[in-house]
């Protein structure tokens, strides 16, 4: 009993060490100008699935595995998804007003993390649906996923959150990007004329 004492107050010393850093993160929504779209989309239900904190997004460590630095969102991820669907369909002209649109795009947040011990990383991974309006019906559904990693990470060269924010910024807007631009999704949708008619 006293030894499981003595390893659950090293825990609690070790957590008491560990900074916590608040971060935002940047979607380039100028990258999808090009790629305009059609304007029938609504962002719906963003669903955290990853099974941790809804604001956790990575760690830092040590060369031998201890945590130096954890790295939080400053929103829910959940939340941090969605704002950037929304500015992806808004720079591509696919964002409807209000809730207007003939489609609600969902999505479930599968994997999004980053983290450093030997090298600096990312990963994400999103399922995608693309729901009828009116009669819920999912017209597609895919699963985008990405990964970036940094150079092997210097002994004493300082906190490497500032660039394991841009992992993962670069990481979630690769996965973005893959959907909106997706030629299999576009496709499926439709869009409505003047007299609400579709057009295939």
């Amino acid at each position: 009993m006293k030894f499981l004492l003595a390893i659950a107050s090293c825990v609690m010393l070790a957590n008491c060490g560990t900074n916590i850093t608040l971060v935002s993160l940047d979607y380039q929504a100028k990258l999808g100008l090009d790629n305009a779209g059609p304007r029938v989309l609504n962002v719906g239900n963003v669903v955290d699935l990853r099974r941790e904190g809804e604001f956790t997004l990575g760690t830092v460590r040590s060369r031998i595995g201890t945590p130096v630095e954890h790295i939080d969102t400053r929103v829910p991820v959940e939340s941090v998804v969605s704002n950037a669907f929304a500015h992806g369909l808004k720079s591509r002209g696919m964002l409807a007003d209000g809730n207007s649109g003939a489609y609600i795009l969902s999505a479930e947040v599968l994997e999004f993390r980053c983290g450093q011990m030997l090298f600096p990383s990312a990963s994400a991974q999103v399922r995608v649906n693309i729901i009828r309006r009116g009669s819920g019906e999912i017209v597609f559904s895919r699963i985008y996923q990405a990964e970036h990693r940094g150079a092997d990470a210097a002994s004493g060269s300082g906190s490497p959150v500032s660039t394991l924010v841009e992992l993962a910024s670069r990481t979630l807007q690769q996965v973005i990007d893959q959907a909106l631009d997706d030629r299999e999704l576009r496709r499926k949708m439709k869009t409505y004329d003047s007299g609400s008619n579709y057009l295939n």
